[in-house]
């Protein structure tokens, strides 16, 4: 078998500091999907992905540039191993094996814990997420139950099951609709700093009856973490230049198929569960 060493480029790995250090989720783990640009791990119980999107980075994500990624793309494989190093990957495959240093990796926050909003921010978002007609567009069908609980949403919530029982799992894709909407929804509390963040993260942790990769999704944002799109949204609010907020909104939304109308969707509740005036 053949050795490939990946390389250090003038484009540095980027990787969620949620993430660091990987050996803290195990020090083996296994190819569990894999895509046209981006590959999941699941290290312990821990999913990490691995993409070659240079403007995208989940919360559990890992940035290859583009020279890495075609040179360790070829020798993925669902169920391949992966060893956990302290400063790397090691992928192994019929093919051969690659060695991934990440000790010069470049740490990326994608935390919101720590942010902060004036009334004036939080109302122009809100003002340009009602102008999307959100709610026609996402992946969730317009059923009696479903608008009950967007009714739920739309206030401070103090019972959290019935939410997640009928949210959790509901719609097509990799990431159903009715989590991608909860992501967004536990993320804008952390952001907005509510009481009902951690009691919906509580309320999250039980087992949930979705999709692996959702639940990354799920965990990350029950710690704060968001995509990169999605946090640059929430600092560009700073600036509160409309055409600059309107542009972060639809690279949201533009994520996968409804998954970034489901996200923005989820913000626009989380909003419309808040007195603004409270932010003043």
């Amino acid at each position: 078998m053949r050795r490939i060493w990946g390389s250090m480029l003038t484009e540095r790995i980027k990787i969620s500091d949620y993430l660091d250090p990987l050996q803290r989720f195990g020090r083996t783990g296994r190819v569990h999907s894999v895509f046209d640009r981006s590959f999941n791990v699941m290290i312990g119980q821990q999913l990490v992905n691995i993409n070659n999107y240079r403007n995208y980075l989940t919360g559990f994500g890992v940035f290859l540039p583009d020279a890495l990624f075609e040179q360790v793309l070829p020798l993925i494989e669902v169920g391949n191993r992966v060893q956990v190093r302290e400063h790397g990957l090691t992928f192994y495959s019929t093919k051969g094996t690659f060695s991934l240093s990440l000790e010069e990796k470049e740490l990326v926050s994608l935390q919101v814990k720590e942010l902060s909003f004036t009334s004036a921010e939080l109302q122009l978002l809100k003002e340009i997420l009602l102008q999307q007609e959100l709610e026609t567009k996402i992946g969730l069908p317009e059923d009696e139950k479903t608008q009950a609980v967007f009714a739920a949403l739309r206030q401070p919530v103090s019972d959290w099951e019935p939410i997640i029982d009928h949210l959790i799992g509901r719609g097509k894709g990799l990431t159903p609709s009715g989590d991608d909407l909860l992501v967004a929804y536990q993320a804008m509390l952390y952001a907005l700093q509510q009481p009902e963040a951690d009691a919906l993260a509580q309320a999250l942790a039980k087992p949930l009856s979705t999709t692996d990769v959702s639940l990354a999704y799920i965990q990350s944002a029950s710690q704060g973490y968001v995509n990169s799109l999605m946090l640059q949204l929430f600092k560009d609010l700073k600036k509160q230049n409309p055409q600059v907020i309107e542009k972060d909104v639809q690279q949201l939304m533009s994520i996968g198929h409804s998954s970034g109308k489901d996200l923005s969707f989820g913000v626009l509740l989380a909003l419309e569960s808040l007195s603004l005036e409270e932010k003043e």
